[in-house]
């Protein structure tokens, strides 16, 4: 009974484990991919890089936009005062 169930699980393993083993050892074999495959982390860096940039960016352009936003406010609710002022001249 347990050779049956060693040799299950051996089986299993095997199929788990086989194909890794074989994408690794073909790996070292093929210099083409080892290249390609640095090709890509080197694209994949760069392009964090360029996402890290883009994100500070639009953090400084929001800031400004909400700096401006707040000044408009401001000024829009200064004017809604200065209408309900007693005095005020309504013509404005």
């Amino acid at each position: 009974m347990f050779e049956i169930f060693f040799g299950i699980a051996l089986i299993v393993f095997a199929s788990k484990v086989g194909p890794a083993v074989a994408r690794r050892v073909g790996q070292g074999n093929d210099p083409g991919l080892a290249r390609r495959l640095q090709d890509m982390e080197d694209r994949v860096t760069t392009n964090e890089e360029r996402l890290l940039g883009l994100s500070a960016g639009t953090h400084e352009r929001l800031l400004d936009i909400e700096e401006r936003l707040d000044f408009a406010e401001r000024v829009v609710q200064s004017q809604r005062h200065k209408k309900q002022l007693p005095g005020a001249s309504q013509d404005e």
